[in-house]
C-alpha cells in the first residue's frame, strides 16, 4: 500500500471489484507472513517447516502476480507507478480503492500503461500502516479470490514436504486443485525440482501372462506415488490401467507388474515377453547375456497355453548346470 490518496473507488468490472480487491490485499499480507515464518522456521531447524512456508509463500505470490497480469489486460488498472524500495525497483499497480506492488523484473514486457521515468524512492512498501486493515481471514479471502479468478494449489512450485517417512501437501487441502497421494501428475507441479523420470516398460494394448493371470495395458500415466514396498516422499512414478483377468484395475504401480505379478513366456526357446513396450528390448538384452556356471541352480517359470493350463503356472523342476560347452 503507497500514495493511496491518488487511487479511486469506480470498480471497471466485477473481478476488480471492492471485495476481490480486499481479498487480493489480504493475500498479500498472506504471503508476506509465510515468508516471515519460514525465516524463523528455518533458523529453528525447522526445515520442514519452513519448506511448507516458503511454498505457500510463492504460491501465493504466483496467484497475486498473475491476477495483476489479468487486471492489466482487462483495463482495470487506474495508474501504474515506478518504486524504488530496498534497492529494487517495483511496478506500483493502483486498482479503485487499492495499490499492490510487483517487482518489475516478474514482467516479461512492461505493463500498458508503466512509466518510463526514474523510480521513486519509498521506505517501505506502507506508506501508512493503518491504511487497510487485515480484518479478512486467509480462508475467507482466498476462498473469494478461488471463485472469481484461480486457486493458488495451481501456483505451487512443488506439491509435497517431506516429514521423513511422510509427505504432506504443501497446499490448502480445501480449495480447489488439491492432490493427494496416487493423483495423476497433471504437469503444474515440479517447476522447482527435476523429479527423476521413471521410463514405462509396457504400451497400451501389450497383452501378456503373468502368475495373476492375463494382463491387459488399458492406459498408462505418471501419479504421485512412494516407491514400491518402502515409504520416502511422494514423486511421479509409472503406473497403468489394466484388465487383469477380466477385471479392471486403476493406478497399478509398474514395480507392482514386475516384481509381484512376475511375465511368464510362452517357452523356454523365446525367453521375450509378448509385448511391444520397453520391457521387450530389456528382457531381449537380458537373456543375451545371461551364462550359466557348473553347479547353477535355476528356476524356471513356464507358460501353458490357456485352454490346458491348471489355476495356477507350472513350475518346471530345478536344474543343475553340469557342464558348459566351448
Amino acid at each position: 500500500m503507497s500514495d493511496i490518496e491518488d487511487t479511486q473507488e469506480v470498480s471497471h468490472c466485477s473481478r476488480c471489484s471492492f471485495e476481490q480487491l480486499e481479498a487480493l490485499h489480504q493475500l498479500n499480507i498472506e504471503a508476506k507472513r509465510y515468508a516471515e515464518s519460514a525465516e524463523d522456521a528455518y533458523t529453528a531447524g525447522l526445515k520442514a517447516n519452513a519448506r511448507l512456508y516458503s511454498l505457500r509463500k510463492k504460491a501465493l505470490y504466483g496467484l497475486k502476480r498473475a491476477m495483476l497480469g489479468e487486471f492489466v489486460e482487462a483495463g482495470c488498472v487506474d495508474t501504474i507507478r515506478c518504486h524504488k524500495i530496498d534497492g529494487k525497483s517495483y511496478y506500483c499497480l493502483y486498482i479503485g480503492e487499492f495499490s499492490f506492488h510487483t517487482p518489475i523484473d516478474e514482467w516479461e514486457n512492461p505493463p500498458l500503461g508503466s512509466p518510463t521515468s526514474p523510480s521513486k524512492s519509498l521506505n517501505s512498501f506502507d506508506a501508512d500502516p493503518d491504511n487497510r486493515t487485515d480484518h479478512l481471514s486467509e480462508k475467507v479471502a482466498l476462498k473469494r479470490l478461488t471463485e472469481q479468478f484461480e486457486s493458488p494449489n495451481d501456483y505451487l512450485p512443488a506439491p509435497f514436504v517431506d516429514r521423513g517417512y511422510k509427505a504432506e501437501f504443501a497446499g490448502w487441502s480445501q480449495l480447489p486443485g488439491a492432490i493427494e497421494e496416487g493423483d495423476r501428475v497433471d504437469g503444474r507441479f515440479g517447476r522447482e525440482i527435476n523429479y527423476p523420470e521413471e521410463e514405462f516398460l509396457f504400451a497400451v494394448g501389450d497383452v501378456f501372462q503373468t502368475q495373476k493371470g492375463e494382463c491387459r495395458i488399458l492406459d498408462r500415466y505418471q501419479a504421485w506415488l512412494t516407491p514400491w514396498l518402502d515409504r520416502s516422499p511422494l514423486v511421479p512414478r509409472s503406473v497403468y490401467d489394466v484388465e487383469l483377468e477380466g477385471e479392471i484395475y486403476e493406478t497399478v504401480r509398474q514395480r507392482q507388474i514386475v516384481d509381484d505379478w512376475q511375465i511368464l513366456v510362452e517357452s523356454l526357446n523365446d525367453p521375450v515377453p509378448n509385448v511391444d513396450g520397453r520391457q521387450a528390448e530389456m528382457a531381449g538384452n537380458a537373456y543375451d547375456q545371461v551364462e550359466f556356471d557348473i553347479g547353477d541352480i535355476v528356476e524356471l517359470y513356464v507358460f501353458t497355453p490357456k485352454i490346458q493350463r491348471p489355476a495356477q503356472p507350472e513350475l518346471v523342476k530345478s536344474s543343475r548346470c553340469l557342464g558348459k560347452l566351448a
